[in-house]
């Protein structure tokens, strides 16, 4: 782990959930650093952040300040690695995660295998259509995923993923988890970890889930967001393919 900056994201105010993490990380021998993350309940947001009519129209929402700082948080965290760190990578972290038993093997893999990767998920609500690129090990494996996959409670990435998230993340039109995984726009090999090391735990959210439903267009007016769910969903899998093909390519080359 010696090649891993460890970076925690975390409100001031939540005071609880980093005490939570400072011992769950204590106990892995982990050491971190924590980011504090944007407060949207005290933030006001210029359009060089967000682009408010892009994510009414591909986020089917009005603005919830919450989500942008969220996405902000994780956009200050990269940079930070990418200006503060001589470490190769940064294993990035929020704050309402638990750590299965093997966690640290399956990082210390992803380390032994870096040249495969340039950003790799480690949690996901869902297996999100699991097509395997390597076995690394009995217990872990790299994989494309087919279909959405969201979360960004930890994840793993080198300084080249760093640096493409940097220069085009903003201006935010969608929550982060449904942005970073576009590896086609970022140039990037991006996988997840199968299985997932890390598992959301079910705390109350910081991001304001109440005023996201209130933030809901109605159905009527959501028709560019239909478009753009399914664009991007046919962009995922023609991705996936030309991946598959290019490293079955590579491999029969050598």
């Amino acid at each position: 782990m010696k090649d891993v900056q460890i970076y925690l994201i975390n409100l001031d105010r939540s005071l609880d959930r980093l005490k939570s993490m400072d011992k769950k990380l204590k106990k892995l021998g982990l050491q971190y650093e924590r980011v504090p993350a944007i407060d949207g309940k005290s933030t006001t947001f210029s359009d060089d952040q967000i682009n408010q009519k892009k994510y009414s129209l591909c986020h089917g929402k009005y603005i919830t300040p919450t989500e942008v700082a969220c996405f902000i948080s994780h956009y200050n965290t990269l940079k930070h690695f990418l200006e503060d760190s001589e470490k190769k990578y940064a294993l990035i972290l929020e704050d309402d995660v638990s750590f299965s038993p093997d966690f640290k093997e399956g990082v210390e893999l992803l380390v032994k295998n870096a040249d495969l990767w340039d950003v790799v998920k480690l949690n996901g609500a869902h297996s999100g259509g699991k097509i395997v690129f390597k076995k690394l090990s009995s217990k872990f494996s790299l994989v494309w995923n087919i279909f959405h996959q969201s979360k960004t409670g930890a994840y793993l990435v080198n300084k080249k993923a760093a640096k493409s998230y940097v220069e085009k993340l903003l201006p935010m039109f969608v929550p982060i988890d449904h942005e970073y995984i576009k590896f086609w726009k970022y140039g990037l090999k991006g996988f997840s970890l199968s299985e997932y090391p890390v598992v959301e735990e079910k705390l109350t959210s910081t991001i304001d889930y109440k005023m996201l439903k209130r933030n809901r267009k109605p159905f009527y007016k959501k028709l560019p967001t239909l478009f753009y769910k399914i664009y991007i969903a046919f962009r995922r899998i023609i991705w996936v393919l030309v991946s598959i093909l290019k490293n079955r390519f590579t491999f029969e080359k050598k």
